[in-house]
């Protein structure tokens, strides 16, 4: 969709990359967000973010504003993950190898098995690792889809470190973080990655069953 007041390319560029859109107060329900990218809605509370892409679909208000606005309700908010909840199985070894691997640093990625049709823990190469970092490599085979990107602290607790700002400076995945790994009271930090924007997410180990 193009607006006939940005006359500037540049300007149409941006736009048709990240949209803002109205969120519709009688009409249809807007369309989903090309796959992949983000877009901005305007409601009638505020504004939000929308994105979409094989494994997530994320609707999450980004700022409130101080009056009603002349638009609809944007409806219901979250993440949620397209193929359902994260077998428990997953999680238990995720914290296995975090408090095994206590002091140093662990990294894993939960993905989606295009192929077998299920979710798997995908240990990536490791570049090099201590007390206080890891490096390790994020390319994915074809046949998985992204889904949670985490990493542990050994002994120190849960958080989003500046190192962390600049490896998560792409993709559309939720982030986690496994802190005080070997104290028997870990703790947990979580964040949704859209495109190089962090935005707040619910804990990471929400997204797991209890069962399986």
């Amino acid at each position: 969709m193009m607006i006939n007041y940005l006359t500037d390319r540049r300007d149409q560029i941006v736009f048709g990359e990240t949209p803002t859109m109205m969120q519709p107060l009688y009409g249809e329900s807007l369309p989903k967000p090309e796959t992949g990218k983000h877009r901005f809605v305007i409601a009638s509370d505020g504004m939000y973010v929308e994105a979409i892409n094989p494994v997530l679909e994320v609707r999450l208000l980004v700022a409130k504003s101080p009056i009603k606005l002349p638009y609809g309700q944007i409806g219901a908010v979250g993440v949620r993950l397209t193929h359902g909840q994260i077998p428990k199985r997953i999680l238990q070894d995720v914290c296995e190898k975090t408090f095994f691997c206590a002091p140093n640093e662990w990294a894993g990625l939960v993905v989606w098995d295009k192929i077998r049709k299920e979710y798997a823990l995908y240990e990536p190469d490791t570049i090099s690792f201590s007390t206080r970092h890891i490096s390790y490599r994020n390319v994915l085979p074809d046949e998985y889809e992204l889904v949670m990107d985490l990493h542990s602290h050994g002994r120190m607790p849960a958080f989003f470190s500046k190192t962390d700002d600049k490896s998560d400076i792409g993709g559309f995945y939720i982030a986690g973080v496994v802190g005080n790994c070997d104290s028997g009271e870990p703790t947990f930090a979580t964040r949704i990655v859209v495109n190089g924007n962090f935005f707040e997410c619910r804990d990471f180990r929400k997204f797991f069953s209890l069962e399986g």
